[in-house]
């Protein structure tokens, strides 16, 4: 890791550290939707407060489940998530990852445009509300995404074929 003259990490990091927890914590947070299991939530939990500790956490984890809820709400097809860890990401993932983003940068109109991606008309109000307020609590805790390019691209995978509640965990 590389550390600049404060002890802090410097932005790419500090964005790769953004863009684990957006992830990790929509894998986590939509796989307790889909199981019914309250585990999950928890391991979502575990994660923020393990990195950011308890009272960052707790606005953290907030802005999570209330972008969660709306993405899955309002989800088109089902959202296909990769296990939680896997390096990889999906489409899904990177979409989500660049909605939070474009929010961050104050892009509105790319946030919408991903939006439309996901969402059904209905739910691009409370899903673009969701992203905006998630976004800007990060950015409070100092968790800004990578711009312009989201590095969860990197090495997309597909989205898959099946729906998500079969998606594997």
């Amino acid at each position: 890791m590389t550390v600049n003259t404060q002890g802090r990490p410097t932005a790419p990091e500090r964005g790769d550290e953004a863009e684990t927890l957006v992830v990790e914590g929509l894998r986590r947070w939509l796989a307790g939707y889909q199981t019914g299991s309250i585990e999950c939530w928890e391991t979502a939990w575990t994660l923020y407060a393990g990195r950011l500790g308890v009272s960052r956490a707790r606005q953290a984890v907030t802005g999570l489940s209330c972008f969660a809820r709306a993405l899955n709400g309002w989800a088109k097809y089902g959202l296909s998530l990769l296990p939680y860890d896997c390096p990889h990401r999906c489409a899904h993932e990177c979409l989500a990852v660049a909605l939070v983003a474009s929010w961050q940068r104050g892009d509105r109109e790319a946030a919408a445009n991903i939006a439309e991606e996901l969402v059904v008309a209905g739910g691009l109000p409370s899903t673009l509300e969701a992203a905006a307020n998630f976004a800007d609590t990060l950015r409070r805790l100092d968790l800004v995404l990578p711009s312009p390019a989201c590095l969860a691209c990197r090495g997309a995978v597909p989205v898959a074929t099946h729906q998500a509640a079969e998606t594997r965990h």
